[in-house]
């Protein structure tokens, strides 16, 4: 053997017999043997030196900016046993550090103290069901617990109040046409095709970054329904708009808030002028029909009773929005009821027919009997809408189509009307 190889050899074996033999071993994590003192009932542990990316998120919220990793993550008011130290150590039960939580562990119907800030309940959702059927966000809270990616409801609840991300699928009807005969739904009904929506949210992902409530945004999901409201559709858009725009602070001579700005002279309820639009197309606007207890209660100062319609609605007992329809405040009963039309006093042949059951039928309720709350306000945006008013025939003869100087002359039209995005209505 050569000198030098017997050398080489020498040396690697006198270096493995130090490595065996040696105390100070060698440790591939530094200070992997140094462990914490947790005798303490509280947490010693830093979850911010794996989860600093959260803790920076929590730092750039408006909500929950002041709550610890353990004000969420070993919250004790569901009863879950986590690991303590000290005399009567426990390695938990049901979590040994953390558990994710539920946003209804604080959120349910009776609030939750956490880090000394009171903890609304979710109205509604925290209800067994999610709460009842006119809660307009039922379904995404429904779906979101069917997900396998989601702890409970908690998808939904992070999609609005977070920076989260999330697509959104809609599917619903094209159109409907329907056969008006003396304000009687005639043979025909029918609905057509379907039109799919998908709302693509550009939110940054963060689960973290907790949104005021000034912030989110009813448009990022409902993106169709804005644009319908703001370019109108074929036509003149400021003669035609879609799902019914609410009147803001603009006054018309008689002092009432709607005006007269059509081709064909009439007063225009729950109008928007076009030069407002894209800047009244808001979450206020959105409340003042989905949530209208929420409405009245942020515009204490209105020049009507919005308080007496609230009571109408269901709006008190939704978290958001109220799934609602025309019926909700111009039905039978209501504090908008049709035949309180302040053009056509009681009495008057013109209008009764809408819901006075003691003139000549029930129109309104007959429509909420029979068809489904889907198309409910469709068919009522069939006679409502400015555009499908028809624009051919000589003097008035197409007006006494539906306003004829009693109501068995009046109310005869074949009506066709598109849903969002396109609104586009026709009026035959």
């Amino acid at each position: 053997m050569r000198p030098i190889t017997f050398a080489i050899i020498l040396v690697g074996l006198v270096s493995l017999v130090l490595l065996l033999t040696s105390t100070n071993v060698f440790s591939l994590l530094p200070e992997q043997h140094k462990f914490i003192n947790i005798d303490n009932p509280s947490n010693d542990i830093d979850c911010v030196a794996c989860h600093s990316r959260i803790r920076a998120e929590l730092d750039n919220s408006d909500l929950h900016g002041n709550f610890s990793c353990e004000d969420c993550h070993r919250f004790e008011g569901t009863g879950i046993i986590f690991a303590e130290g000290g005399s009567l150590a426990t390695s938990g039960e049901e979590a040994h550090a953390a558990y994710t939580p539920r946003c209804l562990d604080c959120h349910d119907s009776d609030g939750a103290t956490v880090a000394g800030e009171y903890a609304t309940p979710a109205r509604a959702f925290c209800d067994e069901n999610y709460g009842c059927e006119y809660s307009a966000h039922k379904a995404l809270v429904a779906k979101a617990n069917e997900s396998s990616m989601s702890v409970g409801e908690n998808e939904a609840c992070l999609v609005c109040h977070t920076n989260y991300s999330c697509e959104l699928d809609y599917s619903y009807f094209k159109g409907i046409s329907y056969n008006l005969s003396s304000w009687s739904f005639g043979t025909s009904f029918s609905y057509s095709g379907q039109r799919d929506y998908t709302a693509n949210w550009g939110k940054s992902g963060a689960k973290h970054v907790f949104l005021s409530l000034d912030k989110i945004d009813c448009t990022k999901c409902h993106e169709n329904i804005y644009e319908a409201l703001v370019t109108g559709t074929n036509g003149d858009p400021d003669d035609y708009l879609t799902h019914a725009p609410i009147e803001i602070s603009h006054r018309g001579s008689s002092g009432r808030h709607w005006d007269t700005g059509n081709p064909w002279g009439h007063d225009r309820y729950h109008y928007v002028p076009y030069e407002n639009r894209a800047e009244s197309v808001n979450n206020s606007y959105c409340y003042e029909c989905h949530n209208v207890n929420k409405y009245a209660d942020d515009n204490p100062s209105l020049p009507y009773d919005l308080a007496s319609v609230a009571t109408d609605t269901n709006s008190s007992n939704v978290h958001c929005a109220e799934a609602l329809w025309c019926q909700t405040c111009h039905g039978r009963t209501k504090t908008k009821k049709v035949i309180d039309n302040p053009d056509y006093p009681s009495g008057a042949d013109k209008a009764e027919g809408h819901s006075d059951t003691s003139g000549y039928g029930d129109f309104v309720d007959d429509v909420t009997s029979n068809y489904a709350r889907t198309f409910q306000g469709d068919i009522c945006m069939g006679c409502h809408e400015a555009a499908v008013h028809p624009s051919s025939g000589s003097g008035t003869e197409e007006c006494q189509r539906c306003h004829g100087s009693n109501q068995t002359s009046g109310g005869n039209a074949d009506v066709y009307i598109e849903s969002e995005p396109s609104g586009y209505a026709t009026n035959n």
